[in-house]
């Protein structure tokens, strides 16, 4: 779970699952209003979810129902987003990507 790096606050699941659909680029913290960011690393393995959405090509060709290859896909997706939070590490400055 997210850990607040200025005061050590531990956000909670649905915190931090909220948190992470407003787009923002700065998460304020709930407990000393400070600013946080998602930090480099966090960014870089959520990028790498995207690729989910092309899991469905390969299943498709080697025969696999479009019925159940769809299915995975919203499991996969499911999960994913469940997981999400979990996943979130918080740093105090915004580290660029490259």
């Amino acid at each position: 779970m997210p850990t607040c790096q200025q005061c050590g606050y531990k956000w909670g699941w649905v915190e931090a699952f909220f948190k992470m659909f407003t787009f923002k680029k700065r998460l304020r913290c709930s407990s000393c209003d400070s600013s946080q960011y998602v930090s480099k690393k966090t960014r870089k393995l959520l990028s790498l979810f995207i690729f989910i959405t092309l899991l469905i090509v390969p299943l498709i060709s080697f025969g696999v129902p479009k019925g159940y290859a769809l299915v995975f896909e919203i499991v996969a997706y499911a999960l994913v987003i469940i997981m999400m939070p979990f996943i979130y590490k918080l740093s105090n400055k915004d580290e660029p990507m490259w």
